[in-house]
């Protein structure tokens, strides 16, 4: 039976800042004791903690319980880690989530299998409580920080194409209401028809920028001061 060394002492608390969010790591083990000890080590760090004991339930549990890691042990019942972990990483609900493995198997062979399958980490048994916890919270840190420049790349695309679509619309649009003003204001008939063709031509324009939304690349060019806009003439 595969042992895992008892909880260290002196170990960090969780951060501070983020009471109310609590990480919840997924522990896939078969082994009752280790997987108990497992369980007890990360509650008392301050995770929240869902145990299975096969590759099935490792699964269903990643996919419908909001989890945010998983300590991943090879030799499951049903489904070895190997494939859970490369099934996780193939569904797009999942495909972000920390996975770590933990496991007996230390040939390099095992190792490369693991990592090439998309585990962020490869621990092998036995491992102190205090090195799985810090690469947990390492590897979880690191997410959130990709997760949050990725949001903020997103915030900074949708404030780009603000910009451009009132730069881009606003100037037809007043063209055509400027036009439709002077041919009411006017009363001079013989013009209508090239001041209507006009008109028609500024609003086929707004459709065409409209449309050309649908496929935003990322290209830009300077707007005021410091502010960029998303380049639709390129499109």
């Amino acid at each position: 039976m595969m042992t895992f060394r008892s909880p260290d002492s002196g170990l960090a608390p969780p951060p501070m800042g983020r009471a109310s969010v609590r990480p919840h790591v997924l522990v896939a083990e078969d082994q009752e004791p280790l997987a108990g000890n497992l369980e007890q080590i990360l509650r008392l760090d301050g995770f929240e903690v869902t145990t299975v004991r096969d590759g099935p339930a490792a699964l269903k549990a990643a996919r419908t319980q909001g989890v945010d890691a998983v300590v991943l042990d090879v030799m499951l019942p049903g489904l070895d880690g190997f494939e859970v972990c490369r099934m996780l990483r193939a569904d797009r609900a999942t495909s972000r989530m920390v996975i770590v493995m933990l496991t007996a198997l230390d040939d390099t062979a095992s190792k490369l299998e693991g990592l090439q399958g998309g585990a962020d980490d490869y621990m092998v048994k036995p491992v102190t409580s205090r090195e799985l916890i810090a690469r947990l919270r390492s590897r979880l840190g690191h997410r959130t920080a990709s997760a949050e420049e990725v949001r903020r790349q997103r915030l900074q695309a949708i404030g780009e194409i603000a910009a451009a679509v009132c730069h881009e619309i606003n100037s037809p649009l007043t063209a055509a209401l400027g036009t439709l003003d002077l041919l009411l204001m006017s009363g001079q008939q013989a013009a209508l028809e090239a001041e209507l063709r006009q008109c028609q031509a500024n609003l086929v324009r707004i459709g065409e920028i409209v449309g050309r939304l649908g496929t935003v690349e990322d290209r830009t060019v300077p707007y005021l001061g410091s502010c960029r806009m998303v380049d639709l003439k390129v499109m």
